[in-house]
């Protein structure tokens, strides 16, 4: 097996014709036929089923084009990267963040970035802390941010913010007199929450027990945006990542300090032994400044 199985392979699973996947690699349709037939032997695997004469992937087959197209990305970044080395002007710096950090806040970073560097361009992936975890891992991303609630070995970390969570209420809530609220003051509310796994994972199932909240609960969703746009339109009170209650600071959201605190703790990843970059630092000191100015624009909303 070499790269010219791989490359037809992927044209085919691309394609899903070989006359298509021929006109992709610039070859014959035996010549693709022929190489994906030798791949299918070498690795003892039925890639596709050939029954009634198409060619439809087989479970192993999408398996493996997962793989694939993982190794591809790499190659890409590779690609770009030197680049990048010819013309540092025009680079592409790739992150990714979890979706609390990768709305509001990231926006402001890219507008202060530019201001620094109008010819660089910045690539966001925003998604759950393993798979942004997993690409730096793998070099597809330079920087990542994500909770401290994932096995991070693998990577360089750094702690970038550990912020407390925030009440938020809907507008003309009878809560909204007080400047803290507390756990007994959401007694008998109707209270939104986090799905299960990441309640365990953040101690947040621990602070609903003490509270005996779990019976008024009605209704779940994995992130802080979903939350708070729940609480705006008047479904609940919920707790919000303070980065997250950034991105209501323009609707009639009411943000309170809620105790007993509970920490959100998010971490700076990037990949073991990355190359020194000036680039990337100025990007940090970006960003840092920015979680600044948010979380001051937040806490000038809570004391409203």
């Amino acid at each position: 097996m070499d790269f010219r199985h791989i490359d037809a392979f992927r044209a085919l699973m691309l394609t899903r014709t070989t006359t298509k996947a021929a006109q992709v690699l610039g070859t014959s349709q035996s010549a693709v036929s022929r190489l994906v037939a030798d791949l299918e032997r070498s690795t003892r695997l039925t890639l596709f089923d050939r029954a009634r004469g198409r060619l439809e992937p087989t479970a192993e087959a999408f398996a493996l084009f997962e793989e694939v197209e993982r190794r591809y990305a790499g190659l890409d970044n590779i690609r770009e990267f030197a680049l990048n080395l010819r013309n540092p002007d025009r680079a592409v710096i790739r992150v990714g963040s979890v979706v609390s950090f990768g709305l509001g806040f990231s926006a402001r970073v890219m507008a202060g970035y530019r201001a620094l560097y109008p010819s660089v361009q910045l690539a966001l992936t925003t998604g759950a802390s393993d798979l942004i975890r997993d690409q730096v891992v793998t070099h597809q991303l330079a920087l990542g941010l994500v909770t401290d609630t994932i096995d991070v070995a693998a990577t360089d970390a750094v702690s970038f913010a550990k912020l407390d969570a925030i009440c938020a209420l809907p507008a003309g809530h009878a809560l909204a007199r007080k400047k803290v609220i507390r756990l007994a003051d959401l007694k008998g509310q109707p209270i939104l929450s986090y799905e299960p796994t990441d309640m365990i994972r953040w101690g947040m199932d621990q602070l609903f027990a003490d509270g005996q909240l779990h019976e008024q609960v009605v209704a779940t969703a994995r992130y802080s945006i979903n939350i708070g746009t729940m609480v705006k339109e008047n479904v609940g009170i919920g707790l919000l990542h303070p980065v997250s209650a950034y991105d209501f600071l323009d609707s009639d959201l009411v943000l309170r300090r809620f105790e007993p605190s509970m920490p959100f703790h998010t971490l700076r990843i990037t990949p073991r032994a990355a190359a020194p970059s000036t680039q990337l630092d100025d990007l940090v000191r970006v960003m840092e400044t920015t979680l600044d100015d948010v979380m001051a624009a937040v806490q000038a909303r809570m004391k409203l």
